[in-house]
């Protein structure tokens, strides 16, 4: 393996670290209505992200099907993704939810294998397979069982498709040349003002400004906004710029491993001897589903498109 791509992944499992800690931070704010904390959550992000836009100011003449494939992003990566997930956990178990969403790397490598033409080698099987079956053990462990629950399963899995399909469209508006910081950062705008407009249809604005935040709440909100959202959403869709969409969900599969360490420092949870090897078996699937087999073939004079693409 590379120097580079070594680096690259400790930047993935990073990321997926951060967004593990994210979910026991959003867990921390349940007492206030989801759309709400994800709206304020995302325009953190968008404010941390704005600079990007300056600095990318000169790209901004893009086709408009390329700002098409942007507002797509921000409407199914972040806004959808965020308003079923807030909807799905509320009327299924937190542990379908967590199997569910571990769906995300096998979906993501049958679609971007059907859309975008991206190989499907026995090793990326394998990793996808032992890291969701870590995930498993992860659920089962935690929940003490599945319990099918057809309507909140259903916007669960809807939620996981909308989470890969912003991934599979970023990968997309990639190739065709445009910059991923300029992505990630115009799809937050698109998120934001989605977010916004299901949170005031849900409630009027007077609701929202009547609620009592203290202060460690606006530190936690603001945390999970900048680091967890803006920093997360920057290293992960430069990883799809670099990895390809299949190759970067993998490391997905650390998510729900990495929410139950932190549960377990800040929140008290239990963590037992069967979490040691559902770690092993997720970290064994990622090793496996992320490297890259080249097969054998004449040398090509060019980089692809995708890798010469400037950030």
């Amino acid at each position: 393996m590379k120097n580079k791509e070594k680096l690259l992944f400790f930047m993935l499992i990073g990321v997926v670290t951060l967004w593990g800690l994210n979910v026991v931070m959003v867990k921390y704010l349940a007492t206030f209505p989801p759309l709400y904390v994800a709206a304020i959550r995302m325009t953190v992000a968008g404010i941390c992200l704005a600079p990007i836009i300056y600095k990318y100011k000169s790209n901004l003449h893009l086709k408009k099907g390329d700002w098409l494939l942007i507002a797509g992003v921000g409407a199914s990566s972040i806004a959808l993704h965020q308003i079923t997930l807030a909807a799905g956990v509320q009327t299924t178990t937190a542990g379908n939810a967590s199997l569910i969403l571990g769906l995300n790397p096998l979906a993501t490598a049958l679609l971007a294998m059907i859309f975008l033409g991206e190989g499907m080698s026995w090793q990326k099987g394998l990793g996808i397979g032992v890291g969701f079956a870590g995930v498993l053990i992860v659920v089962i462990s935690q929940h003490g069982g599945l319990h099918m629950n057809g309507w909140g399963d259903a916007i669960m899995f809807f939620s996981m498709l909308m989470y890969v399909t912003g991934g599979l469209l970023i990968r997309k508006l990639v190739v065709r040349g445009v910059p991923v910081l300029l992505i990630t950062a115009m799809s937050q705008m698109f998120g934001i003002v989605f977010l916004w407009a299901a949170a005031l249809v849900q409630q009027p604005a007077a609701y929202y400004f009547s609620l009592e935040v203290s202060s460690f709440q606006w530190l936690v909100i603001f945390a999970s906004g900048g680091l967890s959202t803006a920093l997360g959403s920057v290293g992960w869709n430069y990883g799809i710029r670099q990895l390809g969409a299949s190759r970067t969900a993998v490391f997905l599969n650390g998510m729900p491993m990495a929410s139950l360490l932190f549960a377990a420092l800040f929140l008290g949870e239990q963590l037992k001897l069967v979490h040691l090897l559902a770690l092993l078996m997720i970290a064994s699937g990622v090793y496996l589903g992320s490297r890259n087999v080249v097969k054998p073939g004449p040398p090509q004079a060019k980089a692809t498109p995708e890798l010469t693409t400037k950030a």
